[in-house]
């Protein structure tokens, strides 16, 4: 028999039917929905032990996080990938599944200021040890390692004076250590491939110059199936997971990557020259420049050019702020990757409130600013920077 019609709350609060065309969409969709339909519970018991694919609720996976992941792998030669809330979320879920407590982990000083925070601060609170060494110095690496140690957490470019380590060097101490190596590329995405280098995990903040456009949040681990299914497990349990809108965005973002790394390392090297022989600053750090203390080693391991990130050394927190004043078209905004060129400020930033010893011994002033370059005319961007050198005289 027919039914009656449904009445006006029952069409309105029901999901419509999917449609189900004969062609396919040329841009895969954002999948919005947090949780998915079975046809029953066989069919659950199927998808929980992987006899059947699909998806049972966003926070344990989704078709754009599946995606992205598969690119991200396959971009890092890796066997697996996950996508997490944000590069912290990723980080911390590494160190979630890799370290128990009485473990210790190893980790770059030049690291970036929050992931310091996480593994000196917050996991000290569980029993976790850690201790720092000069990932410029692989000899310091090897009196840093304990019995214990199970992680050595690096940069490939360090944040912000871009220093390069010796990754295959690191690998191997860590490994005859028992260890494993642990690389954020968030600056370096395509300039290597640390995987091959002989790291475990490559970390990505997706938001940065993956998502490309400072309109998205989110994290990226690549590493083997077993440590990524691990990671994936813990991502659940913890709430890390990565949204949908934003693992689609991530996605559209990194089918340009390629353009958009190769159109800002050019002209980050052209300004890294302009301002080396200006005369105006008491330094410049970019791995592109012969007087780069690691230069010979980025020449070495890069490939693809040197990076988009140029920091500029302008002496004194005076003189760095008349130079972000005297800037008309580039902001202070501190993050980076984004198409049009942005500043950041180190020191009042990123590695706020961390031990000023240490950033003393680093050499992370209150005059150095960060410049992370995007697609703008080189020849636009020096007027900016020239007129604001002139503004600091």
């Amino acid at each position: 028999m027919d039914s009656p019609p449904p009445r006006p709350e029952t069409t309105c609060a029901r999901a419509a039917p999917p449609v189900r065309p004969s062609t396919a969409p040329l841009v895969p969709p954002p999948h919005l929905s947090v949780v998915y339909r079975f046809e029953g519970i066989d069919h659950v018991d199927d998808v929980y032990a992987g006899r059947d694919d699909g998806f049972v609720y966003a926070r344990d996976g989704h078709p754009n996080a599946a995606a992205l992941a598969d690119r991200i792998a396959a971009l890092e030669a890796a066997d697996a990938a996950a996508v997490f809330a944000s590069g912290m979320a990723a980080t911390a879920a590494v160190l979630l599944a890799e370290t128990n407590a009485g473990d210790h982990v190893a980790f770059a000083e030049q690291l970036y200021g929050k992931t310091i925070s996480l593994i000196g601060r917050e996991l000290s609170r569980f029993g976790v040890s850690s201790s720092g060494f000069d990932a410029t110095r692989p000899e310091s690496l090897a009196d840093a390692l304990r019995n214990g140690t199970r992680l050595v957490f690096v940069e490939t470019l360090s944040n912000p004076l871009l220093r390069l380590p010796d990754l295959p060097r690191l690998a191997d101490l860590a490994r005859q250590a028992g260890a494993k190596l642990v690389v954020d590329h968030t600056f370096a995405p395509l300039l290597c491939r640390p995987i091959e280098l002989g790291a475990s995990y490559v970390v990505h903040s997706g938001t940065k110059l993956i998502g490309g456009h400072s309109d998205l949040t989110l994290g990226l681990v690549a590493g083997s199936k077993g440590d990524i299914a691990r990671l994936s497990s813990v991502s659940s349990t913890f709430g890390l997971s990565g949204n949908p809108f934003e693992s689609w965005l991530a996605t559209r973002g990194l089918a340009t990557l390629p353009l958009r790394s190769a159109r800002a390392g050019e002209t980050a090297r052209d300004l890294a020259v302009r301002l080396s022989r200006s005369g105006r600053v008491r330094a410049v750090h970019y791995p592109g420049l012969p007087e780069h203390p690691d230069h010979d080693r980025a020449r070495s391991l890069l490939s693809g050019g040197f990076g988009a990130m140029i920091t500029v050394d302008l002496g004194d927190r005076a003189r760095a702020d008349a130079f972000i004043r005297g800037l008309r078209h580039v902001p202070f905004a501190p993050s980076l990757g984004d198409v049009a060129t942005t500043l950041s400020h180190p020191s009042s930033t990123s590695h706020r409130g961390q031990d000023p010893e240490l950033l003393d011994r680093l050499g992370i002033t209150p005059g150095l600013v960060r410049l992370s370059i995007g697609l703008e005319d080189a020849d636009d961007l020096w007027a900016d920077f020239d007129r604001a050198l002139a503004f600091v005289e």
